[in-house]
């Protein structure tokens, strides 16, 4: 549920993104962009999945489509930025030579930014993985929906197995996330 809201939320965060930077996109397609950006973004994942499981029903699809339209918002606020944070000077020199929009996108802000875009894209998973426990409570799937059942049943033991199972992915996550950082982000690969 984590990895595809994560990746789902990433796949409609970076062209919204890119049309909401002040270097690719005209002015009224910043403000739009920017306006879905935050709107997604405003609303807490848990609220998201509780709107979902009104739209679609109990189960994980609620739960990871909850987790991507927050991931659209928190990223898509990240990259718009960080984007519009790029050398003004190399854009208007690739604007000088007669580079498109896709040529600035493809040629300066992405190398500029992959390595940010990487980490944070990394982070959000990290969130994603620690909030998905949580919204079994409200009937979006995954371990959470079983954490609530054996709260409610006093079934202490396999409550504390899970909550185990929890730490152990969330450490696994943080020390996959810390690899990646290590040997592709700070080495510049």
């Amino acid at each position: 549920m984590a990895f595809a809201g994560t990746l789902l939320g990433f796949l409609l965060a970076l062209p919204l993104a890119f049309l909401g930077s002040r270097v690719l996109s005209p002015l009224p397609l910043v403000l739009l962009s920017r306006l879905v950006v935050a709107v997604t973004r405003t609303v807490p994942a848990l609220l998201w999945a509780v709107l979902f499981v009104i739209v679609v029903g109990l189960g994980p699809l609620a739960g990871t489509l909850g987790l991507a339209l927050y991931t659209v918002g928190y990223l898509g606020k990240l990259y718009s930025e960080l984007f519009d944070g790029v050398d003004p000077e190399v854009v208007e020199a690739m604007r000088g030579v007669g580079a498109s929009r896709l040529h600035l996108a493809r040629f300066v802000l992405w190398p500029e930014s992959a390595n940010a875009i990487i980490s944070q894209l990394l982070f959000m998973l990290e969130y994603n993985v620690r909030a998905s426990s949580i919204l079994g409570f409200a009937g979006a799937g995954g371990i959470g929906f079983y954490v609530n059942i054996y709260l409610q049943s006093l079934e202490y033991t396999r409550l504390a197995t899970l909550l185990l199972l929890i730490l152990a992915v969330t450490l696994a996550m943080d020390a996959f996330s810390a690899w990646v950082r290590g040997r592709y982000l700070l080495s510049g690969r």
